[in-house]
C-alpha cells in the first residue's frame, strides 16, 4: 500500500516530493525497495525529497541534509556529513576481555557523556563521548588505574541517532560550532 502511494505522488511528475514515514509497516524486502526508489529519484530524475522519519538510520542513508526539530523548533539545519563530523572527535569505542556486573559499575564511574554499554561473547563494548576537559589520555590512565582489561580502543564515528540525542538533550549542541544554517 505504501508503494502504490509512493507511485500515485509521483504521476504528476512533481519537482518536490513529500514522504512521510515511507517505509512504516513495510517488510525487509519492501522498505529496501522504497529506499531505492527514492535514491533514484533524488539521483537519476533530480527530485527534490523531502523526508520525515523517526527511522534515523533511514536518514543517514538517504538524506545529503538533516533538519532536527525539537518541540516544534528547527535546531540543527546541516548537511548529513558535516552534521555526523561536528560530533565524530568526541566519539569512543572502548572493548574490554570482561563481561560482569561488576565491569558495568566500574565503567559507570568514567568520564563519558552518555555512554551506551553492550556485553557480547565474554566482551563488553562501551561507546561513548568524552566528557568536556577530558583527554583520552586522561580517560585511558583512569583505566588503568581501576585494572580493567581493555582490549581496544577506537575512535568511533557517531550515527544519526546518537547525534540526534546529544542534540535535543543538550541545548549548548544545537548550534555546535556555529554550525546550524
Amino acid at each position: 500500500q505504501q508503494k502504490v502511494a509512493i507511485a500515485c505522488a509521483l504521476i504528476a511528475d512533481p519537482p518536490i516530493v513529500l514522504l512521510d514515514e515511507p517505509t512504516l509497516g513495510l517488510d525487509v524486502h519492501a522498505a529496501r525497495t522504497v529506499k531505492e526508489w527514492v535514491k533514484q529519484l533524488a539521483r537519476t530524475q533530480g527530485k527534490t525529497i523531502v523526508l520525515t522519519t523517526h527511522q534515523l538510520d533511514m536518514a543517514e542513508e538517504l538524506c545529503a541534509r538533516v533538519v532536527i526539530i525539537r518541540q516544534g523548533e528547527m535546531v540543527v539545519d546541516e548537511p548529513t556529513a558535516k552534521l555526523l563530523s561536528l560530533f565524530q572527535q568526541e566519539y569512543y569505542e572502548l572493548r574490554f576481555d570482561l563481561a560482569d556486573a561488576t565491569l558495568a559499575d566500574q565503567l559507570a564511574t568514567l568520564p563519558l557523556v552518555h555512554p551506551t554499554v553492550t556485553g557480547e561473547n565474554g566482551q563488553t563494548l562501551l561507546t561513548g563521548a568524552l566528557a568536556e576537559d577530558v583527554t583520552i589520555y586522561q580517560l585511558l590512565a583512569q583505566l588503568e588505574g581501576h585494572q580493567i582489561p581493555l582490549l581496544s580502543v577506537k575512535r568511533a564515528q557517531p550515527n544519526l541517532e546518537e547525534v540526534f540525542v546529544e542534540v535535543t538533550r543538550n541545548p549548548e549542541k544545537r548550534n555546535p560550532e556555529g554550525a546550524t544554517s
